[in-house]
């Protein structure tokens, strides 16, 4: 069975996005948005066996010092598995994270600036808790400051040299939208480097989400969501967002 994994992306320490709620409740969302660990316990309570954590601030050339603390107070509140996705500007703050709590980071123009530094993060921390991570466009990498040319698939296979055992794959034509990944991309970059792949961005719902289970076979087993999850595009969520606005009084005056 495919692995779901919500995405909590941070901006300035707040969310990026706000929950779609019942009507009335938007005050409440509003408020889990700016106490990003609320919204960390949410999808705990609707059963995330692990979280993702994009530091937007980082990723996009900004300072994210305000991201820092939110980050620490997200892994606090919740007993499951975290991964975080930053432009890491080094081995040693990869290993900040890995000894603050945080259980997996997912690396990327690092693999070239400092291989050998990587190789020696992959060994110590094991490929479980250090990942690459592939943004791409028309089958090129998109790096977030680096300057370089290269294949999806050619990123991918330095990486498996370095000893890595999973990338998380997206492309720039289906994040942040709810089209749907590249599937045929998904099974050919599963295939080309063998590692484990996790699909990251442009889920709309269950029936995308059931094609990339079909590619379970060829070593994609988990995906990302942010979008679909926020705008309530799957069963039960419905449910979860009545029992919500139940609890509206509580939650508001435990946060104001």
């Amino acid at each position: 069975m495919i692995l779901l994994i919500p995405s909590i992306d941070l901006s300035n320490g707040h969310c990026a996005r706000c929950i779609v709620g019942e009507p009335g409740t938007e005050n409440m969302y509003s408020l889990i948005s700016d106490h990003p660990f609320e919204l960390a316990r949410l999808w705990r309570r609707e059963n995330a066996k692990t979280l993702h954590i994009t530091d937007l601030d980082s990723m996009e050339g900004r300072d994210n010092t305000a991201n820092y603390n939110t980050i620490l107070e997200i892994v606090k509140s919740v007993d499951i598995p975290i991964q975080l996705l930053s432009n890491f500007h080094s081995v040693g703050e990869c290993r900040f994270w890995l000894e603050h709590g945080i259980y997996r980071v997912i690396v990327n123009e690092l693999i070239y600036t400092d291989p050998e530094g990587i190789r020696a993060l992959v060994n110590e921390f094991t490929p479980s808790k250090v990942v690459v991570g592939i943004r791409a466009k028309n089958g090129q990498v998109v790096f977030p400051t680096l300057s370089k040319q290269v294949s999806d698939t050619e990123y991918a296979l330095f990486a498996k040299e370095l000893g890595f055992k999973r990338l998380v794959y997206t492309d720039i034509s289906w994040e942040g939208s709810l089209v749907g990944p590249d599937f045929e991309m998904l099974r050919r970059i599963a295939k080309e480097s063998g590692l484990r792949v996790t699909e990251a961005g442009g889920i709309a719902g269950p029936q995308q989400l059931w094609k990339v289970q079909e590619l379970h076979r060829d070593g994609v087993d988990s995906a990302i969501v942010g979008r679909a999850l926020y705008e309530n595009r799957f069963p039960c969520q419905q449910i979860w967002r009545q029992v919500e606005a139940e609890l509206e009084p509580e939650i508001v005056e435990r946060e104001m």
